[in-house]
Formats: structure tokens, sequence, C-alpha cells
């Protein structure tokens, strides 16, 4: 009976609480610091973009490119390492967004042969692309890539990852479409120096977005008459 009182007794003590340990609230603040950061980079490299399509790799300045951003003198200094840097950041944002178009445009375009040519090489005259100020900043790196290595490893990867589609979208619609005495991988280097062509004259005012792709229509057709 001691034993069952003394039993009783420890059960009815009630036992301590363990402290709570307070959660640790989230760093909101770094977050949106991150964020905030994030949006300043991109910023500054469409401001380059901007500053470049007007004046060029060699002439565009610091100044240039925070006067387009609108922000201060030393905001460059804060995301970037180098003028350098920013310029080859700016570069690759241009690549990526023509990769991102053309490869959204293959995806859509399915199993079909005559319809995955079509999106491949109608991407080169998207209108996010094709236009002035995006075609004058390929035309300024093109002329750099000579003296600069890391643009023309840009650039290089860039042409050939498109290229590559455009020539297997050719042969593949070639196969398909029985067409015997078509050359399918002269005709996808045409197509790819075409592209660049009709870039160089819209950037002139020789031709107009529209006419270029009427132009790039007509010659699938004359190609792949069956198809077209």
């Amino acid at each position: 009976m001691v034993g069952d009182r003394k039993s009783d007794l420890r059960e009815s003590v009630p036992k301590p609480e363990r402290s709570k340990q307070p959660k640790k609230p989230r760093n909101t603040l770094k977050v949106a610091r991150k964020a905030v950061r994030a949006i300043r980079r991109e910023q500054l490299i469409e401001a380059a973009i901007r500053a470049i399509s007007q004046h060029g790799i060699g002439e565009t300045t610091i100044a240039d490119v925070v006067q387009e951003a609108g922000m201060a003198n030393g905001a460059v200094n804060q995301y970037f390492a180098s003028k350098d840097m920013l310029l080859l950041e700016a570069l690759r944002a241009v690549t990526g967004e023509f990769r991102e178009i053309w490869h959204e445009a293959r995806d859509k375009a399915g199993g079909d042969p005559a319809a995955l040519l079509e999106a491949v090489a109608m991407a080169q005259l998207h209108p996010k692309v094709c236009r002035h100020e995006r075609i004058s900043v390929w035309v300024a790196y093109w002329s750099e890539t000579r003296f600069r290595p890391k643009y023309m490893d840009v650039c290089t990867e860039s042409d050939a990852e498109y290229g590559e589609a455009l020539m297997n979208a050719c042969h593949a619609l070639a196969q398909s479409g029985r067409y015997k005495n078509l050359d399918a991988e002269k005709a996808g280097q045409f197509l790819l120096a075409a592209g660049d062509g009709l870039w160089v004259n819209i950037m002139l005012g020789l031709l107009t977005r529209e006419r270029a792709t009427d132009l790039m229509r007509a010659h699938l057709k004359s190609v792949f008459p069956r198809h077209y």
C-alpha cells in the first residue's frame, strides 16, 4: 500500500512544461533584398542592350547604361565586376531570349515535319527578336567576335545550336516528304543565311518584318512545294 501511495503521489505531481522555442520568423527582408537585386540587375542588362543598339560595343559607356536605366553612376559596380562583364551578360541575355523563342516554337510544332521546319525557320522573324534594337545588338556583337573570344564562344554556341535544329528539320521534311532530288543540307544552310540577310535588311530599313516574313514563307514554298 505504501508503494502504491508513493506511485500516486508521483503521478499527481505536475510535470514541468517544456519551454517552447519561439519559431524563427521568416527573413522576408532578406528575400525582398534578393528580389530587388535581381530586378536591378536585369534592368541594367536591358539598359546595356539599349545603349549598345544606339552606340555600338566600343562606344557604349557606363554613363550611357546608367542613364538608360535611370540609376546612379555607381550602380553598375554593385552588380557587375566590370563593364566587360555587363556587356557579356547583355549578349547572353539576347542569345538566351532567342533560344527560348525558337525552343518554344519547336516544341509547339509537335511531330509534324512541315510544321517543325516552319516553326524553327520563322522563329528568326519573331517580333520580339526581329526588331531594330535587337538586330543592332546582334550585329554589334558579331562585329566584335574576332577580337573578343568570350563573345565568339557565346555567339558560336547560339548559332550552332540553332543551325543544327534548322538542318535537322530540313532533313526530316525532305525524308518524310520524299524530296529525292533535294539537298537538305544546302537548303538548311540557305535558310540560315537568309535569316541573317533579312535581319540586316530590316536593320537598314530596306525591309519590314512583315515583308521579310512573306519572303521567308515564299522560299519555304519554293523548296518544299508539296507542304507550303
